[in-house]
């Protein structure tokens, strides 16, 4: 249950994301926060709940599912890092960011 209402807020999340990075519709000046912190903080989160709910019910996670929900994470810790120290990156993470969100959305309510 709680997997699909993450997916109902991770989907539109996404997609914003994306209107914001091709430059159609920013709502960040709208609802006074960034957008894209927003999601990274989600991205995060959302693959930190699904690391403990799969260890707990499942008793732990395979190698792979440990690298999978890593990689996963690392654009919207690599914003978040970015955000407060600043460091160069030859790419820009709103993009991962806002797949990742649009593409967790769509699998979590399957």
């Amino acid at each position: 249950m709680l997997n699909k209402i993450l997916s109902m807020i991770g989907l539109p999340l996404g997609i914003l994301v994306i209107l914001k990075y091709f430059g159609i519709y920013d709502v960040s000046s709208r609802i006074l926060f960034n957008i894209t912190m927003i999601g990274a903080l989600f991205l995060i989160v959302i693959q930190l709940l699904s690391y403990i709910s799969v260890s707990r019910y499942n008793e732990g996670t395979s190698l792979m599912g440990k690298a999978i929900k890593t990689i996963l994470a690392v654009p919207g810790i690599l914003y978040v890092i970015d955000h407060f120290y600043p460091i160069v990156l030859p790419i820009n993470l709103e993009i991962f960011i806002a797949i990742f969100l649009f593409t967790e959305g769509l699998y979590g309510l399957h």
